[in-house]
C-alpha cells in the first residue's frame, strides 16, 4: 500500500495552484455544456445532462464512493493505472480535491496500431464533505488502483477559520 501526499489547507484564503486549475477547468466544462445546448438548437430542459456529459468528457469521471462510519469519512476513488506519485490530494475543512495525472506510453512491437486510448490520463474531482473534517488527521493511500482517503470529522467545527467556513 502506497501513501499519497496530502496538501492540508486550514485557511482557505491560502492561494494554491490547484484552485486556479480547478477554476479554469470549471470554465471549460461550462463552455462545453453550452456547446451541447447550442448543438440542440438551444432546446431547454437538458441542463444537468449537458453539464454531466461535459464533466465526464473534460475531467474524467472515475468510480467513486463516500462512506461515513463513526465520524470518519472514507472516500474511495478508482484510479487504475496510476501510481501514488501521480496522485495529489488537497484537503480543506469542507472539501477533498483529488488530482491524478500520468503519461501512459504504450509501445507496440508488432503490427500497425490503428488507434489507441493510451496516452495522458488526467483526473480532477472535488468533493464537499457533509460536515467539516480535521485536515491534520486526513490520510490517503493508493493500493491496486483504489485511492482510499480517510477524513475524520472535525470535533470542534467552530474552530474553522472564517474564510474556510
Amino acid at each position: 500500500m502506497s501513501r499519497v501526499a496530502i496538501t492540508k489547507v486550514n485557511d482557505k484564503s491560502t492561494s494554491l495552484p490547484i484552485f486556479d486549475e480547478i477554476a479554469r477547468r470549471f470554465e471549460a466544462v461550462k463552455r462545453r455544456a453550452f456547446e451541447f445546448f447550442e448543438q440542440r438548437d438551444r432546446q431547454a430542459g437538458h441542463d444537468l445532462e449537458d453539464w454531466l456529459k461535459a464533466e465526464r468528457e473534460l475531467l474524467g469521471w472515475p468510480a467513486t464512493e463516500l462512506d461515513e462510519k463513526n465520524g470518519i469519512y472514507e472516500l474511495q476513488i478508482a484510479l487504475p493505472g496510476f501510481e501514488s506519485k501521480d496522485v495529489e490530494v488537497t484537503v480543506t475543512p469542507k472539501e477533498i480535491i483529488v488530482h491524478a495525472a500520468a503519461e501512459h506510453d504504450k509501445e507496440t512491437k508488432k503490427g500497425n496500431v490503428l488507434w489507441t486510448e493510451f496516452g495522458a490520463s488526467d483526473v480532477y474531482r472535488c468533493f464537499e464533505t457533509p460536515k467539516p473534517v480535521d485536515v491534520d488527521k486526513v490520510t490517503a493511500r493508493l493500493e491496486n488502483g483504489l485511492l482510499r482517503i480517510h477524513a475524520p470529522e472535525m470535533t470542534n467545527p467552530e474552530a474553522i477559520p472564517a474564510k474556510a467556513a
